[in-house]
């Protein structure tokens, strides 16, 4: 239910915002001195990386979901009775990283379902250079949700119970790191775990933001990516290590 509620949320995200921005816009232009166009999310090659920004609003369900089910382990036992059956302490950390890598990857494939959907509706000419033009973003966007997966694990692993755990969890990411980057240096801001996972896909550089001569990156850092990774390794790391030491 939780999956199929996610579903339900991404999708209607996707295919109802480039109606309702261009609402927004239009009630804008009985007040604006500059006319505000109405545009299109949906055209290749601009819809990977506006569609991958807007999906990851919506990480945070999927990451509840990972929440739920390795805490359900502890709760119910099950971690122990695996142990008892003979599965050692490294493969009931691998069957939980393959969910975790499963969560990621289904959400991965329900953005590129809509984003093929969406795209091939709106684009009018597609070649195979706007197809295949910005579809890295994707790819990005998988490593996102890898990251951010990684360290819900890892404060699952650590409390245990389901609802302490998700209770943190999204303190962490809506309200203590945030609030924690503003009195750190800007070194140490910057390269904070969530802060570095969200920059990996900047906003997207739409007519309207270029309207208003706004520019944002329209390429990937590559130190996103080593930092982003090394993140997840580290929290997966973590995790393992509480696995392998605690009491069952």
């Amino acid at each position: 239910m939780m999956i199929l509620l996610y579903v339900i949320s991404i999708t209607s995200l996707l295919f109802g915002i480039e109606a309702f921005i261009n609402k927004v816009a239009s009630n804008a232009n009985k007040n604006s001195p500059v006319p505000i166009p109405e545009f299109s999310l949906y055209t290749f090659p601009y819809i990977w990386q506006n569609l991958s920004f807007l999906s990851g609003f919506l990480k945070l369900l999927p990451a509840l979901i990972l929440i739920v089910f390795v805490s359900a382990e502890y709760s119910y036992k099950t971690m122990r009775q695996h142990m008892m059956n003979g599965l050692s302490r490294l493969d009931y950390f691998f069957s939980q990283f393959i969910f975790l890598f499963g969560m990621a990857l289904f959400s991965t494939l329900v953005l590129l379902i809509i984003t093929l959907i969406l795209g091939f509706q709106h684009t009018e000419t597609i070649t195979f250079a706007n197809f295949f033009n910005n579809s890295f973003y994707l790819l990005a966007y998988f490593l996102e949700l890898l990251a951010f997966f990684s360290i819900a694990f890892f404060v699952t692993s650590l409390l245990r119970r389901s609802g302490l755990s998700i209770l943190t969890f999204s303190l962490l990411y809506v309200v203590i790191e945030p609030i924690s980057r503003f009195y750190l240096p800007e070194a140490i801001a910057q390269n904070m775990p969530f802060k570095r996972i969200g920059n990996l896909i900047d906003v997207p550089n739409t007519s309207l933001m270029k309207l208003f001569g706004v520019n944002f990156r329209t390429y990937i850092d590559h130190f996103d990516i080593i930092l982003s990774l090394a993140y997840s390794l580290l929290f997966l790391f973590l995790s393992y290590q509480l696995i392998k030491k605690r009491d069952l």
